[in-house]
């Protein structure tokens, strides 16, 4: 079984406004430098809610994550990396059973990759401070990703 390393939405103004995502990004520069030497795909999931916003310099994926010419990019229009995209369409035929995921934002398309993943029968890996949010009208980034951490 194959791992990949995927990288779900760490677009320019996500990074730029995200509650310590200086650290997350040290985080996944680590997990991304971890799947190369291993050989690990590595697989970025960029959010474009509307087809204008995919010009927007604020929606493209961070400079930051040093993408290679070669790693997959996915766009999803949903919180879940697999809903109406072919990327479990191309896990299964690439045999990548095992994913590492990392990114943003953790409550909303963390978590809703992460249960749907589950149900796909993924061996799943999160790594702690490898995610993060904003603040809530309910909750700090910094208890979300506490509580997100524990579970």
């Amino acid at each position: 079984m194959k791992t990949a390393l995927i990288i779900i939405d760490v677009q320019n103004i996500l990074v730029e406004t995200g509650f310590q995502s200086d650290k997350m990004m040290d985080k996944i520069s680590f997990l991304q430098h971890q799947a190369r030497s291993k050989g690990a795909e590595i697989i970025y999931i960029q959010h474009i809610e509307n087809p204008e916003d995919s010009a927007l310099e604020d929606w493209q994926l961070s400079p930051l994550l040093n993408r290679k010419s070669d790693e997959k990019v996915f766009q999803k229009k949903y919180n879940s990396i697999f809903k109406e995209t072919d990327l479990k369409d191309y896990l299964d035929k690439e045999d990548i059973g095992r994913l590492v995921l990392c990114g943003m934002q953790t409550e909303y398309c963390v978590d809703a990759s992460v249960k749907v993943g589950f149900e796909f029968d993924y061996k799943l890996v999160i790594p702690e401070g490898a995610f993060t949010t904003f603040d809530g009208e309910e909750a700090s980034a910094e208890k979300i990703n506490t509580f997100y951490q524990k579970i």
